[in-house]
Formats: structure tokens, sequence, C-alpha cells
């Protein structure tokens, strides 16, 4: 949990833009050598994005408080749900069922209730689990409710017979059943390395140190889950944490990286995150400039790929694909990496 919510702040800088529309990929490529080409246009502030099982794209976009699904090979969308405010997450089981993260109001502003929705392959949508209530019911991370966002979750995963919540207000994991019933998987330790957050005062009186923030949760190919984070009060500080989808227990922790709002790993191993420019977001940049980039971690070793505002990466059909605060998704060339 956080006094300070970046994803509230980005909410309030975003302005809506018209109603999505496909753009043939030869007339909207970027230019030159850049490394992506834009593949959707026109949209607010889409946050993530999910491949179904047919190929087509699902977006949420949180400028709308929409969920989108866009045939890519037609050029047609529909909306599938609505009015779901703070709505960043979704995902898409192999059965064609949807889940959807939504919080009706600001993330840190009062407490708006915050769920995980599910959208029946008929378009039914029904709530499959009250996060806010787990939250104040149970507090996993022990920290003070007073002060926070509390429940903001930010990202969703379908697994087959379950359903993963990175909750990005509470620092932690939620599994939710098929009956929707939730328990607490993972809490993210807090953050105390780097000279802000050793120092920082914490949520409760007499701790130090920032919080963690995870924004994507995704299934790599060994069976691990893979979480990127970032910490809303310290440059720095974004994290990828390597999950037990069992037990919880955090196995790895790549540090020393930008702030992370999305995830995804390839069949090889591997990964890929969005890490876009905080300060260009909330606007306290005074540089001019964007340093958003794409990262890519392969081997060891860890490249880049510049692009606008990246929120989200997602693997699918062959085609890496990046949501963007800029309102629109990219297609990324795999290749441009350096």
């Amino acid at each position: 949990m956080h006094r300070r919510t970046t994803w509230g702040r980005a909410t309030a800088i975003v302005a809506i833009a018209s109603s999505a529309i496909l753009l043939p990929p030869a007339a909207h490529a970027t230019g030159g050598k850049s490394g992506y080409r834009v593949l959707l246009s026109g949209l607010a502030a889409p946050t993530h994005v999910a491949f179904a099982r047919d190929g087509d794209l699902l977006v949420a976009d949180i400028g709308t408080g929409t969920v989108s699904r866009f045939d890519l090979r037609s050029g047609t969308s529909r909306v599938i749900a609505s009015g779901l405010g703070f709505g960043p997450g979704v995902d898409v089981r192999r059965d064609g069922t949807v889940f959807i993260t939504s919080t009706l109001g600001t993330p840190g502003v009062g407490l708006p209730p915050a769920r995980l929705l599910k959208v029946s392959r008929h378009g039914h949508v029904s709530v499959q689990a009250d996060t806010l209530a787990w939250e104040l019911a149970h507090n996993p991370d022990g920290q003070s409710q007073a002060v926070d966002a509390v429940s903001n979750p930010y990202s969703v995963l379908a697994l087959g017979d379950r359903t993963i919540v990175a909750d990005s207000g509470a620092n932690d994991l939620l599994s939710v059943s098929a009956d929707g019933r939730i328990r607490t998987l993972t809490v993210f330790p807090v953050i105390h390395d780097g000279a802000d957050c050793s120092v920082r005062p914490e949520n409760d009186p007499g701790t130090t140190g920032c919080d963690p923030t995870p924004t994507d949760v995704e299934l790599g190919p060994d069976g691990y889950l893979y979480v990127s984070g970032l910490s809303g009060e310290a440059a720095g500080q974004g994290r990828i944490y390597k999950v037990d989808r069992h037990t919880g227990a955090i196995v790895r922790t790549w540090t020393g990286l930008p702030p992370l709002t999305g995830i995804a790993v390839a069949g090889d191993g591997t990964i890929y995150a969005a890490a876009p420019d905080l300060e260009v977001l909330d606007g306290t940049d005074t540089s001019g400039v964007d340093d958003s980039v794409v990262l890519r971690i392969r081997r060891g070793v860890t490249t880049s790929l510049a692009v606008p505002l990246p929120t989200d990466v997602e693997l699918g059909h062959d085609r890496l694909v990046v949501s963007s605060f800029a309102g629109a998704v990219f297609e990324i060339d795999r290749e441009h990496f350096h």
C-alpha cells in the first residue's frame, strides 16, 4: 500500500480521445528504423492488452472505462464491458471467458469499490471477487489502512482453474478460485535498498522503506509467475519478481530497473517489460524528452527499445504488442532491441 498512487495521477492527466480505430499498418507505420509500428490508434489511455485464442486483441482503456475486442484481421471492434471506472487489467481464458480488474473511482481517493469482474462468452458481466473487502478484512501486508489506496487491482492473469490478481494498492498477488474464493498468494516485501528507500518514512510510524507496487503478472514457460513492479516513492526501483504459482514464494528478484508497468515472457524465457517515463506521465518532466523504453532481458543481457509511454507488453500469435498512454497499441519488431 502507498500514500502516493502513480495511477491516480496518470488518470487525471489523460485526455479522452476518440473511439478506437484500427489503422492499416502500411499507411501508419512509424518512420525509419524505430522498430515499432502503429497497430491501433485513437485510444484514450490503454493500460493492459491480451490476445484471445482466435488472435483478437482485448484492450483495457482507463481513459474510457472500457474493455474492447479488436479483430486484427477484419479491422472491426466492439466494446465488451463499459462503466468500469479505473479498469486497468484484462485477460482471457482459453474458453473465451474474459476477466477484468476494476476500481470505481480514483485509486487513492476514499475507498472506491475494487473488484475482479468476469465476462462470459455470451457477454454477461458479473463480479467474480471483491478485492477491497478482502484487503479490509485481512490486510495481508500488515500496513496501516488509514493512509492508503488499500486495494487497486491493476492486472489479472487467467489460468485454467483460477485467476491471479496483481493488487498494486495492497502490494500483493491474490489467487481467486472458480467460485470466487480469494486467498493471498504473495505479499511483496517493502523496498529498503537505495538512498531514497533506506531512509524514507513508511506508512507505519517508525518504519522506513518504499512500497513495492505490482503492476502486471504473466505465466512463464517454466511454470512460474513473472511480476513487474515499481515503487511510487522512488525512481530506479523497478522490479521483476519470479514467483512460485502454487506456494507464492518469491524465488528470484531482478532489481536496478526503471519503473515497470507491464511484462511478457517468451517461450525461450526472454522477458519483455514496459518502462514508461513516469515524469512525462505526471507532468513533472522538465527535460522535454520521453525516456520511455521497452526492456528485453535475454540470457542475462538487458537491451531496450525506445517506445512512447508503454504501459504493457503482450506476446501472442507470433506478435509482440505494446499498449501506450500515447493512445495507441504498437507492434514491435523484436530484432530492433539494442
